[in-house]
């Protein structure tokens, strides 16, 4: 393979993985923005059974408003577990894309390896050639 070739594809494997750096960091990002939905939601849940504890130990609570907490309660575990089901999914697509940029990293890697082998080689070549042709100089010169 030239060296020509080996090149094109170390420059296409760099832009694949400058592309899956680019993938990481905002999969990253989304992540830190679904833990941060998380907390909030969790926060209210936390905020909510306080003042509903401190409306439990005053004075009497009605029925209609003992009902609104509890479907209140109910309608933020559910957001709660939906958002950690999708905190569990960007945490996922984060390791994904991870693995993916670590392959990519070892696969421009490897060309570069290689790349610097064929480069290695073919002054080896240019070496031996250039020797070739100073020792038959040499001995053409001192030939009678």
């Amino acid at each position: 393979m030239k060296k020509e070739r080996i090149q094109k594809i170390i420059d296409l494997k760099g832009f694949t993985k400058d592309q899956l750096e680019m993938a990481v960091k905002m999969s990253k990002e989304s992540l830190e923005i679904e833990s941060a939905k998380l907390d909030f939601t969790v926060g209210i849940l936390d905020r909510t059974v306080e003042e509903f504890s401190r409306k439990q130990g005053g004075p009497s609570i009605d029925a209609h408003e003992l009902d609104y907490y509890y479907t209140y309660f109910a309608y933020l575990t559910r957001q709660i577990d939906q958002q950690k089901r999708t905190v569990t999914e960007k945490i996922a697509d984060v390791e994904r894309t991870q693995k993916a940029l670590i392959k990519a990293h070892g696969e421009k890697r490897l060309c570069e390896i290689l790349h610097e082998k064929i480069i290695g080689e073919q002054a080896r070549e240019r070496g031996k050639k250039e020797q070739k042709e100073a020792d038959f100089t040499y001995i053409s010169r001192r030939s009678p």
